[in-house]
């Protein structure tokens, strides 16, 4: 058993819970022998050289002048954002002293890629480019590269499977950009909240959970071609000074150094990490002379790490030119002092012309042993060989930003954060708000005074009030910000702009903290903390607390996503920060089925190069004048993978669409609302579509009407005509509102309003009936769209449930649902700043229409019918389409039967011939489906599924749920300003060309 030679003492960390230390033994052991007997190990520097790599080493050292093998063993530092004098300045150094290697820090990926270029032409052995990357290239190529976690919010994982990925994808985007080392993982363990070095790079406090994932990042680094390096020897975690500006002191015993901090180096040595740096670091218990850091210490660096550990890759010094070292020793002194300690490699010397010079002079006086320095050498070049430096090198410089970028790296960045997020504690047991209809919600962002991404992202799941408010808050701001959260159930309140450091408070102020304290007495207070676990000391009384490690726009997302369940809570901290937060606190919630998420379409095995092309046609579109704006959503496997915006709210372009905005949803109303509240009563055996309607309308008994069924109304076969333009009676010759019937303020007998400063008569709502009730019917029941249907399907609804359409789906679906805007008469609830206008009107309002219904009917039954008057966006249609895709259920609560919804999907089999008439192969009931008849109009994109279902909308809206893919469509826009005579949406098929698109970028059928 590769374990059975560590010295495992009993007490190996002062922090550590021991109710877990044997299982998370157990769990080290099956990850590393799961992992061990799967991959291949390529990097394993514990093996012994094969034959032709010793003779290629022995060979170039042979070769080698004196002056090129000193060289082998520095690391010069570099840049690839200065000007042209310093690129020449380091060219120049690399010629003059042949070093080993090159450490790139800030600049861009194309610059550097022309520098290494340029560098590797000037040395005659290829260079070893390394980079302190150890949450990915990003932490030096900051604006132009990936980011993955610090170590400590991988800390929290469970499950540390991914950290193997991300290593492997970090050293797939080292090769690219032609880097062959990365100075990480970090195996301090962390112990010290003030740490101001450490901290966040670490993976926490316990020795088992940090040699795990140093482990798995490592392993992941060097089987994707890559050297890793476990640093800082022997072990930085416990101070409370940054050795970069002075000399940290690690006053600990052997005993409890052997027990912790050399714990992961040794497992990491054990399975043959390529190299390890050592700190500058001055522990009396390794070496007691006074200032002598760790790095000029041969009994640290030799005899413990070489001898008695037994590593035997590459070891490194930190940083030469750092304050703890060059603050007591002279530049050359301390490299050969490095030299002689054991390190192979020196890391940025103060100054090379020094270094070398006196590594020279020592080894002429023999003050620096011939054979020490002759290994280190040939460990260099061992390194270089199985690195594949042994012929020229080159970086092709094209394409490498996106290279460097690719869409699985940002899947798998998003799965570290969504697996780290850790609730800390749910008291109240509210998470992730079953019954969403219950609370009334706010969410208030401290620290940023603008909306923030976590804001946004909530706001996709239910109603929220959204406030802002700066880190301090004053007696006069508390007051406001109270007596605005009073009445709300739930305030989810967010830190922004968190420091890093306890020394500064992680950025809080006293006003900040007293104010949350003082908001768990009005509201139930759910935290979530952008930055460093070691703050959460500061709200214990805090009854709901997520840790969220950092601010990055995926963070804010996901966390806003879990604390609403589209996404499961797994992570538990990696740090013990206070009595109420311990190591290993965090409650684990796997939902069984989850709310409408949002992800990347790769996620979901769809290519996002491909979706893009919609961006292209929309704007062909809108330039055409099809629509000045319009929304595009795509929802796949359950998460929505393509939310966006496009265009203006009209042709001036001075309102631009946003996700938040609300469209005239047009017919769709048959199906968002009265399809599906019907469906609700015949799952409750009060509704049957084999019915005759009058029986639910006594009004229709003794008509033409009387014995037509709801099944034929909701799939068009009653044999109704189309529509009734029951306001052209209403209006003069010229389009003008007869005075007699419409008013300009409200009064008891004219209640109707159908736009701004237009009231209708009470009487012509039941004129409106009476025409519906005698209306003549068609000779035979051959499929035709009509509207009367839905409309009298809506009056059934009311007689039957005792509740307008309106109120019946609201409290049904769009409440439980979480929707935020699905609403009729938007204009009441003041949201009609947020709907597109939809026309011109010049022929009965003679005004804009905007936040009243477009239809006129719709409008003059007031603005509730079961044809149209239904508001919306695309994000809240798709819970309720997602809601039908799972056949009724909805995050475990059933909306609808199974087989209720089963039915009405299906399409409609009208008798051929008789009295029904020829069918149609585009109905179900109430819902619209592919048409199959090539020869008809096609309402949809030819790759949909036969099964699909769905509706359009006038305005032009168009929703489409295919099963078999698990795919929702949904593109909305407002074609009919300013005229509804506009058709080019309809005759240029740009929905179902843009509906194409997304069928032509799914790549896979189960997501990767």
């Amino acid at each position: 058993m590769v374990f059975a030679n560590l010295h495992l003492p009993p007490n190996s960390s002062k922090n550590m819970n021991m109710n877990m230390r044997f299982p998370t033994l157990i769990f080290i052991l099956l990850a590393v022998f799961a992992l061990s007997a799967n991959k291949n190990q390529q990097f394993n520097f514990s093996k012994s050289l094969d034959r032709r790599e010793a003779k290629w080493v022995d060979s170039v050292f042979q070769q080698l002048t004196l002056d090129e093998r000193i060289g082998q063993l520095f690391v010069l530092r570099a840049h690839s954002d200065k000007d042209a004098a310093y690129e020449m300045a380091v060219e120049n150094q690399v010629r003059q002293f042949k070093p080993g290697g090159l450490c790139f820090f800030q600049g861009t990926p194309e610059r550097q890629a022309v520098l290494t270029n340029r560098y590797q032409n000037a040395s005659p052995i290829p260079l070893m480019i390394s980079m302190d990357a150890e949450w990915g290239l990003g932490m030096r190529l900051k604006e132009s590269t990936i980011s993955f976690p610090k170590q400590l919010m991988l800390g929290a994982l469970r499950d540390n499977r991914p950290i193997y990925e991300m290593g492997l994808e970090v050293a797939r985007q080292c090769r690219r950009l032609g880097v062959h080392l990365n100075f990480a993982p970090d195996a301090d363990i962390n112990n010290n909240a003030a740490n101001p070095v450490i901290n966040d790079r670490s993976f926490g406090e316990d020795r088992y959970n940090v040699a795990a994932k140093c482990f798995q990042y490592a392993k992941g680094m060097q089987d994707g071609g890559i050297l890793a390096c476990a640093k800082h020897f022997p072990g930085h975690g416990d101070t409370n000074v940054d050795s970069h500006f002075d000399l940290p002191i690690i006053a600990h015993s052997t005993e409890r150094l052997d027990s912790l901090e050399l714990f992961p180096f040794r497992i990491l040595s054990q399975f043959g990490v390529g190299s390890a740096m050592v700190a500058h670091l001055s522990v009396p218990a390794l070496d007691s002379r006074p200032n002598r850091p760790t790095t000029l210490s041969e009994r640290t660096v030799h005899g413990l790490l070489r001898k008695s550990i037994g590593f035997d890759g590459l070891i490194f010094t930190d940083a030469m030119e750092m304050k703890a070292l060059a603050k007591y020793f002279e530049p050359g002194e301390a490299d050969v002092e490095a030299l002689r300690a054991g390190n192979d490699v020196i890391l940025l010397p103060g100054n090379m012309a020094a270094a070398l010079d006196a590594v020279k002079k020592a080894l002429e006086e023999k003050t620096l042993f011939q054979d020490r320095f002759e290994a280190s050498v040939k460990r260099v070049l061992r390194a270089k060989y199985r690195l594949g430096l042994t012929k020229p090198q080159h970086v092709e410089v094209e394409n490498i930003r996106r290279d460097l970028n690719p869409p699985s790296a940002n899947v798998l960045k998003r799965q570290l954060i969504r697996d780290a997020l850790t609730l800390v504690r749910d008291r109240p047991g509210v998470v992730p708000f079953p019954e969403i209809e219950k609370f009334r919600f706010a969410s208030l962002a401290i620290g940023d005074t603008s909306p923030t991404v976590f804001q946004k992202s909530l706001g996709q799941f239910a109603p929220m009030k959204m406030l802002n408010a700066p880190s301090e808050i004053t007696p006069i701001l508390e007051n406001i910000l109270l007596d605005s959260l009073r009445g709300t159930d739930v305030v989810f309140v967010s830190l922004h702009n968190m420091r890093s450091k306890a020394a500064d408070n992680f950025g809080f102020t006293e006003s900040e903290i007293n104010f949350i304290q003082r908001l768990n007495d009005v509201s139930t207070v759910v935290l979530t903390v952008f930055g460093n676990p070691y703050s959460l000391k500061f709200f214990e009384k805090t009854p709901v607390l997520l840790e969220a490690f950092n601010e990055d726009p995926n963070t804010q997302d996901l966390a806003a996503q879990a604390l609403f369940g589209a996404v499961d809570l797994k992570g538990s901290l990696p740090v013990t920060v206070s009595p109420g937060a311990k190591f290993g606190d965090g409650l684990t919630i796997l939902n069984k089925t989850h709310r409408l998420g949002y992800d990347l379409p790769e996620s979901v095995g769809m290519n996002s190069d491909s979706l893009a092309k919609m961006d292209a046609l929309v704007q062909t579109m809108i330039s055409t004048g099809a629509a000045p704006g319009c929304q595009v959503l795509v929802a796949k496997n359950g998460k929505v993978v393509w939310q966006k915006s496009y265009g203006f709210f009209t042709y001036e372009n001075l309102v631009p669409v946003t996700n938040s905005s609300i469209f005239d949803m047009a017919s769709v109303t048959k199906v968002a609302a009265t399809t599906i509240s019907l469906m609700k009563l015949a799952g409750e055996k009060k509704f049957n579509l084999n019915t005759s309607l009058s029986q639910y309308l006594p009004e229709l008994k003794n008509t033409n009407k009387q014995f037509l069924t709801g099944e034929e109304m909701l799939a068009h076969h009653a044999g109704l005509t189309a529509w009734i333009p029951f306001y052209e009676k209403t209006v003069d010759k010229n389009g003008f509102p007869n005075r007699h019937i419409y008013h300009a303020v409200s009064d008891h007998d004219s209640k109707i309003p159908v736009a701004p400063g237009m009231f209708m008569e009470n009487v012509w709502v039941d004129t409106i009936w009476q025409t519906i009730f005698i209306s003549e019917l068609r000779s035979n029941k051959s499929y035709k769209y009509s509207d009367l249907g839905l409309i009298l399907c809506a009056r059934a609804l009311k007689n039957i449930s005792g509740k307008s359409l309106d109120v019946f789906a609201d409290e049904n679906f769009y409440r439980p649902l979480g929707l935020a805007t699905t609403t009729f008469n938007p204009w009441k609830k003041g949201l009609t700043a947020r709907c597109l206008p939809t026309e011109e009107d010049r022929y009965f309002r003679q005004q804009r229409v905007q936040g009243y219904v477009h239809d006129m009917g719709s409008a003059m039954l007031g603005g509730v019918a079961g044809h149209a008057g239904l508001f919306s966006t695309a994000n809240d249609l798709a819970k309720i389409f997602q809601m039908l895709l799972n056949r009724g259920e909805y995050f475990g609560k059933k909306y609808l039967e199974p087989e209720i919804v089963g039915r009405w999907t299906t399409r409609f089999s009208a008798r051929p011939d008789g009295p029904v008439g020829r069918g149609s192969t585009r109905r179900g009931i109430g819902f619209d489906m592919k048409e199959l008849n090539p020869t008809e109009t096609q309402n949809m994109s030819e790759f949909a599924g036969e099964h699909t279902f769905g509706h359009m909308g006038f305005t032009g809206i168009s929703v489409w749920a295919d099963p078999e893919q698990d795919l929702i469509f949904i593109f909305c826009s407002n074609r009919t300003y300013p005229t509804m005579k506009n058709n080019l949406l309809i005759s240029e098929n740009y929905r179902p060309r843009i509906q194409s698109i997304v069928y032509q970028a799914i790549v896979s059928k189960k997501p990767n």
